[in-house]
């Protein structure tokens, strides 16, 4: 493999690793996230069948087409409990 030393702190690094110094030398580690349900998700409320009775998807696309198909939009709001900024529910990321 061919190494390329960094001109400011003398780190050798090679293809497919980081070049900037600022950053730090190292691998990049991605990682693909599945559409994949193992054993599927059974959804009881919003998504379910013609007579009410909850449905399985097996794929996260499954369940986006469905919602799609029936004009459903999925939406998590945080709601906080009186007196304060937590809920037992969601977090917060603002």
């Amino acid at each position: 493999m061919t190494t390329i030393t960094c001109e400011k702190c003398g780190v050798e690094y090679g293809v497919g690793q980081f070049p900037f110094c600022k950053g730090g030398h190292g691998t990049m580690r991605g990682s693909v996230i599945a559409d994949e349900i193992p054993g599927g998700m059974l959804i009881e409320h919003g998504l379910v069948g013609p007579n009410g009775e909850p449905q399985r998807f097996y794929s996260k696309s499954e369940i986006a087409r469905e919602a799609k198909r029936r004009g459903l939009v999925n939406i998590v709001e945080h709601i906080p409990e009186r007196g304060s900024d937590k809920s037992p529910h969601t977090s917060r990321w603002v």
